[in-house]
């Protein structure tokens, strides 16, 4: 039940840009939980003042307006440790970055199949990520790698596809059949538009399979202590 309210909270906000106060009457749902909810989706600018002149009480608009100060502080606060770290990260050795795709690897992958690589996941930079690792220290040719796309039976499966196929670079036939889910009456409905559902990546071959996991085994064992 909390994940549909959630999630028709998530709603409300997004496409109809109300305020909390008129989520709560709706939804029956308290102020601090929609906080909660809502803390990464604050209105704009334009659209608090444009509610304000709609006879908005002074205190909503005025919370509104704190919110978006408060983003706005986190954001810039944010861009000043991430341009501090891409300073420090950005001359890493190629072994280091070996060791980052091991332990992507390690996380996320498939340990189980012995002639199969396998990793899947919602978001596109992992993806992506790993992808890359493949072709720059695996020798893999990107050509050679397969995905398929887990998406909810509510997703446009033409434009996630196409998210998918841009975002990788591949063609048409190195996508395997999309798999539809059906929604659970406690799913989300997964239609906001940075949901693009699960994709996995796959490379048939036992040789690159060992090699990838006989160097996690490799570097656990000589960091275990």
């Amino acid at each position: 039940m909390n994940s549909q309210l959630r999630e028709k909270a998530i709603q409300l906000r997004i496409k109809e840009e109300l305020s909390y106060s008129e989520i709560k009457k709706r939804l029956k749902v308290s102020k601090s939980t929609l906080s909660y909810w809502l803390r990464e989706i604050p209105l704009s600018r334009e659209k608090v003042l444009e509610l304000r002149r709609k006879n908005w009480s002074k205190g909503e608009a005025s919370r509104e307006k704190f919110r978006i100060t408060m983003r706005e502080k986190r954001n810039q606060n944010a861009k000043f440790i991430y341009e501090k770290q891409v300073e420090k990260l950005k001359n890493l050795s190629k072994d280091a970055l070996f060791v980052a795709g091991l332990m992507v690897y390690l996380g996320e992958g498939d340990k189980k199949n012995n002639y199969r690589i396998a990793l899947a996941n919602t978001d596109p930079f992992m993806i992506k990520f790993f992808v890359k690792w493949l072709v720059d220290f695996m020798n893999v040719q990107k050509i050679k790698l397969r995905a398929e796309l887990h998406l909810y039976e509510n997703m446009d499966v033409v434009k996630e596809k196409k998210f998918w196929k841009k975002e990788l670079d591949f063609e048409d036939n190195q996508f395997y059949k999309t798999q539809i889910r059906k929604l659970l009456k406690n799913s989300f409905s997964y239609s906001e538009s940075f949901r693009h559902g699960t994709c996995s990546i796959f490379l048939q071959g036992a040789e690159k399979k060992t090699e990838i996991m006989m160097a996690i085994k490799a570097f656990l064992d000589l960091y275990k202590d």
